[in-house]
C-alpha cells in the first residue's frame, strides 16, 4: 500500500532523515507545505478538470493521515518497509545472477577438461618464447599445438647486470643483451630441467591487475644460516586446480608480448609460467 508521504510528494531519503534526527514536526510541516502548494493547482474549485478532483481526494486523505500521530507512524513505516523489500528483491536478483555466472564458469570448466579448445589456436607451427617469472627467466619451446616443453634457464653469469629489451634467437639459443660497464653484453640462456606441458592460452598485460594470488615461489635446495638469504634460488610456477585459475576467463588465443602464458601439466593442473618477453616462430605465419 502507497504511503501518506509518497502521496504528499516527500522523497525516501529526506524521511529517513527527518526520522533519523528526531525532526518529525518538521517532516509534518513539509507535508502541509506539500499540500497547501499542490492544492492550488488541484482544489475541485481551481481545477474544472474531472481527474483534478481525484487527486485532491487522495492529496486530502494523505494530509489527514499524516496529522495523526500514528497516521504518520504508520506512514513512515510504510515507506521504509516499501524500500526494504525493494533493497532485498534487488540483493536477490544479484544473487541469482552470481548464480548463474558460476553455473557459466563451472561449464566452462568442464568443457576445458574435455575439449582443450584453447590448446594454442594461435600457433600453427613450432616456436620459442622467452618468458619472465618474477626475477628469473624461463623458455617454452612448442612443437605442436598439443605439446610444449618448459625449461628453467641459467645464465653465464650468476648476476645480471642492467638489463635492456632486447632479445633474440640465435643458434638454437635465447640471447638477451645487457649493459655491463657501458658495454653492450651477449649472454646466452642454457634450458635445464624440462618439463612437458601443453599452452592452453594467454593473458593479456591489462588483465594482470585481476591477479588474486602469487603465480609463482622461490625455492632453494640448500640450506643456509640464520639471516643469510636463500642460497641458489629456483624460481618455479605455482600450479593449481582449474575451479582455482582465476585467469580463466581471461584467456586469448594469441600471444603478444608481455602477455602471460597458460600451460597445463600432465596432472591437469594450470599455471602462468611467464610473460612473452620474446618469441621467435619456425614456420611462416598466415
Amino acid at each position: 500500500m502507497e504511503s501518506s508521504l509518497q502521496v504528499l510528494g516527500i522523497p525516501r531519503d529526506v524521511v529517513e532523515f527527518m526520522r533519523s534526527t528526531n525532526a518529525l514536526d518538521d517532516l509534518v510541516a513539509m507535508a502541509e507545505g506539500n499540500f497547501r502548494n499542490m492544492s492550488r493547482f488541484l482544489h475541485p474549485d481551481i481545477n474544472k478538470d474531472p481527474g483534478a478532483n481525484a487527486f485532491y481526494v487522495r492529496l486530502s486523505d494523505a494530509i489527514n493521515d499524516i496529522r495523526d500521530v500514528d497516521g504518520l507512524m504508520l506512514a513512515i513505516e510504510r515507506l521504509v518497509s516499501e524500500t526494504d523489500k525493494r533493497t532485498n528483491r534487488h540483493r536477490v536478483d544479484a544473487e541469482k545472477e552470481r548464480q548463474r555466472e558460476k553455473r557459466g564458469f563451472a561449464a566452462v570448466l568442464n568443457l576445458l577438461e574435455n575439449v582443450d579448445q584453447f590448446n594454442v589456436l594461435g600457433i600453427s607451427g613450432p616456436a620459442s618464447f622467452l618468458l619472465q617469472l618474477g626475477a628469473s627467466r624461463t623458455i617454452l619451446d612448442v612443437s605442436t599445438n598439443d605439446s610444449a616443453r618448459l625449461f628453467l634457464t641459467t645464465q653465464e653469469i650468476e648476476v645480471l647486470p642492467e638489463q635492456t629489451e632486447e632479445a633474440k634467437f640465435a643458434e638454437g639459443r635465447w640471447q638477451e643483451m645487457y649493459l655491463a660497464d657501458e658495454t653492450e653484453l651477449w649472454l646466452s640462456h642454457q634450458p635445464e630441467a624440462p618439463t612437458q606441458v601443453v599452452v592452453v592460452g594467454f593473458v593479456p598485460a591489462e588483465a594482470l591487475h585481476y591477479r588474486m594470488e602469487d603465480t609463482f615461489e622461490v625455492i632453494s635446495e640448500e640450506r643456509v644460516e640464520l639471516g643469510e638469504g636463500i642460497a641458489d634460488p629456483v624460481v618455479i610456477p605455482v600450479w593449481t586446480e582449474p575451479t582455482q585459475a582465476w585467469f580463466l576467463q581471461y584467456l586469448e588465443a594469441t600471444p603478444k608480448k608481455h602477455s602471460e602464458v597458460v600451460a597445463r601439466n600432465h596432472h591437469g593442473l594450470l599455471a602462468i609460467i611467464g610473460s612473452i618477453q620474446a618469441q621467435a616462430f619456425f614456420y611462416e605465419e598466415q
